[in-house]
């Protein structure tokens, strides 16, 4: 919903161009960023009523015009014109987002049962009615009874080991322009969709040096993503440095110019970054994901039950599907190809008691406005998921979960991340761990037995650094040390090592890229294993102790600009939270 209001805030900004909002000052890059801000605005008591009235009247604008007959490209030009006319955005970024987000948004205003007052209550408060369509929850029934839990295996002495290279968000940018303006910015009303380091022509985007930092040779720890090149490089060290069992890759290989998003280079990207994973480890099985930026329009996945086949074969996600698995299919068996093929999922078998399952999360996206169609289990991606589960469980095998969204997070919706918790916590036994990106950042969810923290912790969510820059970040990867392969093994994550490069001290071509080892998870966190009680225990430290919480900041971002607007006990609030929009049960002052 966020993603078609970006859109419909278009309309909302435009009129809030006269009510003096206070000027936004440059910050990262992304219609989340520029929804929070509208947010802190229509969440103003003094402000809210208005905030609610143009909501409401902008989204009733935009239905009269579908219901008396106006062709797309009116609305859109309409929608254009406003946001260049109140100097919204940058005239480029404002045609193409519009052009390319406004098909989404109008099929689905066509369609969705949501009255405006509904729409506009997903985020300005006591508007219209108290129904939120991002809270909405539906029921989801998982077979079978569990069976009794037993305890997270803790292996002191492993018969054997494995090693996983997590690599994750690597947005190649290859436009990327050393020397361009990392640190650029622009006066305008919403001043989100700019993305640095790069060279703009000047009739496209009016770029305002704030601090003349030029963009390093192999990448900025700003508004942009790495180069091709840095990719390579990356690879060429993990490749050189060591072996591993296998290797996961939870999604988005795409940059952050998601006004000029295209099918074909989306296909084109997804094989060729996946052709360089193959040639650098061309003995060693990849298990990829797909991330949100991988829809074109971004997070834009439809599900077949929410449209016709002549609408789904127009609109929906087939040639995404079909392009996932053509260039997975050199790790994959055969038979993975029909699941990737309908729903952008698969389960394959990596050892003999060890599955993986890696699922397509853009189905649980608030910016997908196909969800608002009908947001229960997507394509039966939860269903399927169980089902696996139910497999594996009744054939004594673990199961490694690898998806691009942590249910968590709030980009999540609420109803499907609620039932994957349900999901995890009955599969406890058999779900050894959950593998995640998207946010860029180094953190982790804990999930607990009836979702309340006083109780038993059950599960983990590894939410592993980007290895872009993007946003005010350094490069990262990480290594797990994975108990197995052997009889009986866990295939539990034992140890997990975080490495990076620090680019400000490699601005050039001739300062080789540096990657070391920036902290081991047991060392330097004092923990005696990483189990979910190890990690309970851990965010209990990190409320007593600023120091140790300070080295997780730091890690966060990996960098000192990492941007501070975050809280302590917000980011404590989320290490809690494995479930969407319910961190006032987890953390109810």
């Amino acid at each position: 919903m966020i993603k078609a209001l970006f859109i419909l805030g278009l309309f909302v900004a435009g009129t809030f161009a006269g009510l003096a909002i206070p000027q936004k000052e440059s910050v990262n890059f992304s219609p989340e960023k520029f929804v929070k801000a509208l947010q802190k605005f229509v969440h103003n008591d003094a402000t809210k009523g208005i905030a609610c009235s143009v909501c409401t009247l902008a989204i009733d604008g935009i239905r009269n015009m579908i219901e008396n007959g106006k062709e797309d490209v009116e609305i859109e030009d309409w929608v254009i014109k406003v946001c260049k006319n109140y100097k919204i955005e940058q005239d480029y970024v404002c045609e193409h987002i519009v052009r390319i987000f406004s098909d989404e948004i109008i099929y689905v205003l066509e369609r969705s049962l949501f009255t405006s007052g509904e729409i506009c209550g997903a985020f300005v408060s006591d508007c219209g009615v108290s129904e939120n369509p991002l809270n909405d929850e539906w029921p989801f029934e998982i077979p079978g009874n569990k069976p009794p839990v037993k305890p997270w295996p803790i292996v002191k002495n492993p018969k054997k080991t494995m090693r996983v290279l997590h690599l994750t968000d690597i947005h190649v940018d290859r436009d990327y322009a050393v020397g361009s303006e990392a640190n650029c910015g622009h006066e305008k009303l919403i001043n989100t969709d700019y993305f640095c380091c790069r060279d703009y022509p000047s009739d496209r985007f009016e770029i305002k040096k704030k601090s003349d930092v030029e963009a390093g040779y192999w990448g900025s720890p700003y508004n942009c993503d790495i180069p091709l090149y840095t990719f390579i490089n990356a690879l060429e060290h993990i490749s050189s440095t060591e072996k591993f069992d296998y290797i996961i890759v939870t999604g988005d290989l795409e940059a952050h110019d998601i006004f000029d998003y295209t099918r074909d280079k989306t296909t084109f990207n997804m094989k060729n970054l996946t052709s360089y994973l193959n040639e650098y480890f061309p003995n060693t099985p990849i298990y990829q994901t797909l991330g949100n930026h991988e829809g074109v329009p971004m997070d834009a996945v439809a599900s077949r039950a929410n449209m016709d086949p002549e609408d789904y074969a127009k609109r929906g996600p087939q040639w995404l599907y079909n392009s996932a698995a053509d260039a997975w299919k050199r790790d994959l068996p055969s038979t993975t190809q029909q699941t990737i093929k309908r729903t952008g999922s698969y389960a394959t078998k990596a050892f003999d008691k060890l599955k993986i399952v890696s699922i397509n999360t853009i189905y649980c996206s608030m910016f997908n406005m196909y969800n608002y169609l009908n947001q229960t289990d997507p394509d039966g991606t939860l269903a399927w998921l169980t089902n696996e589960l139910v497999e594996s469980e009744a054939n004594g095998e673990k199961v490694h979960i690898i998806t691009h969204i942590p249910a968590g997070d709030d980009y999540c919706l609420k109803g499907y991340s609620f039932n994957f918790y349900k999901i995890v916590n009955r599969f406890e036994n058999t779900i050894s761990a959950i593998f995640t990106g998207h946010t860029h950042n180094d953190h982790f969810e804990v999930f607990y037995d009836e979702a309340d923290d006083t109780k038993r912790p059950t599960n983990v969510i590894w939410i592993a650094p980007s290895l872009t820059t993007y946003s005010f970040s350094n490069p990262a990867y990480r290594v797990y040390t994975i108990d197995g392969d052997y009889d009986d093994s866990s295939f539990t994550v034992l140890e997990a090592q975080t490495y990076f490069t620090e680019l400000e001290k490699h601005k050039t071509k001739a300062d080789k890229l540096d990657w070391k080892l920036e902290y081991t998870h047991t060392i330097d966190y004092a923990m005696p294993d990483l189990s979910p009680a190890s990690f309970h225990d851990l965010i209990g430290r990190f409320v007593k102790s600023d120091a140790l919480f300070g080295d997780f900041y730091f890690r966060y971002y990996r960098h000192q600009n990492g941007k501070q607007y975050e809280k302590k006990a917000g980011l404590i609030c989320d290490m809690k939270s494995a479930r969407s929009y319910d961190k006032k049960n987890f953390c109810p002052v």
